[in-house]
């Protein structure tokens, strides 16, 4: 992979632009004077039909593999003033990246966790952010109505193995491969906020609520996809704790760009206060140890 330097300007990575929440943050912080925004993405005939402008530079990036991520982290050269783990796969069947991982768990935390990683040189005095999800509280009672009941945490290599649970429906297991990644997500964003100075980098958690309408359940049966583009999109306005990608963008830019910064390792919402629908047990210091440890040694990786 090619080199990749930006200089001179205020410098923002962003996966998942191409659609939903990563595109609205986006074209909002192209908006903001001397910024840039580096997207990587897997197919760059889509990213270029979306004419997001010369200040959006666009990179071939298929987060399915990590040979990928750490190909992109080693060609960066230049600051980076701040990352954003955007880029997720939904619930939906089973599927493996060419690695032989479990997509969801590969994607939404093993990758994020990947590019974090190797991109931390270039972050100093810059944030991170990993997008979470209250679905990853199995104490949320909203969650339940739309069918999570939360994470099923066992280890990092059980779940990137894809492991299954014995007479479960293939749709429940992949409600708890995506609520599992966002309890990786989440706690991750809290460990690694113990872990590393906020000075030196700033890492968050962000929780853009429930945004009816987007690709999230696009691998699921069609009446639940019909349902969640038609009646839930339009009731978001009269729902507690749902919002749109330009909503969520808001909240999402506000994190990156505030001063001074808000403290480290926080659990942010749409609103811009800490997020109330964090479940206490991701906070365990045991927990947080346990996930970045097991990820990291996964991934042959080390925190610089």
């Amino acid at each position: 992979m090619a080199d990749i330097e930006v200089e001179g300007e205020r410098c923002f990575v962003v996966t998942g632009a191409t659609s939903g929440l990563g595109l609205a943050l986006t074209r909002r912080l192209v908006r903001l004077p001397g910024v840039r925004v580096v997207a990587p993405a897997r197919d760059l005939a889509r990213a270029a039909a979306l004419k997001l402008g010369e200040r959006v530079t666009w990179v071939e990036l298929d987060l399915r593999s990590l040979a990928a991520v750490r190909a992109f982290a080693a060609g960066w050269r230049g600051r980076i003033d701040g990352l954003v783990n955007n880029a997720g796969v939904s619930a939906g069947a089973l599927r493996r990246t060419g690695d032989g991982w479990e997509e969801t768990v590969a994607v939404n935390h093993l990758a994020a966790l990947q590019l974090t990683v190797g991109l931390l040189p270039h972050l100093v005095g810059g944030r991170v952010v990993f997008l979470g999800s209250s679905t990853h509280n199995p104490e949320y009672r909203r969650a339940q109505r739309f069918a999570h009941r939360g994470p099923r945490f066992t280890s990092i290599e059980a779940l990137a193995r894809g492991s299954e649970e014995a007479g479960a429906s293939p749709a429940r297991l992949g409600f708890d491969r995506y609520a599992t990644s966002k309890l990786l997500n989440t706690v991750t964003a809290i460990e690694l906020g113990r872990r590393i100075a906020g000075e030196r980098v700033a890492v968050y958690g962000f929780d853009p609520w429930m945004m009816p309408g987007t690709g999230l359940q696009r691998a699921m049966p069609l009446p639940v996809r019909f349902l969640w583009a038609t009646v839930l999109r339009m009731a978001v306005p009269w729902m507690a704790h749902a919002s749109t990608p330009e909503r969520s963008a808001v909240g999402l830019e506000w994190l990156l760009t505030v001063r001074p910064p808000p403290p480290s390792g926080q659990i942010f919402g749409v609103d811009r206060l800490p997020s109330r629908t964090v479940w206490t047990g991701a906070q365990e210091p045991a927990l947080g140890r346990a996930v970045v440890d097991e990820s990291l040694a996964l991934l042959g990786a080390t925190l610089a």
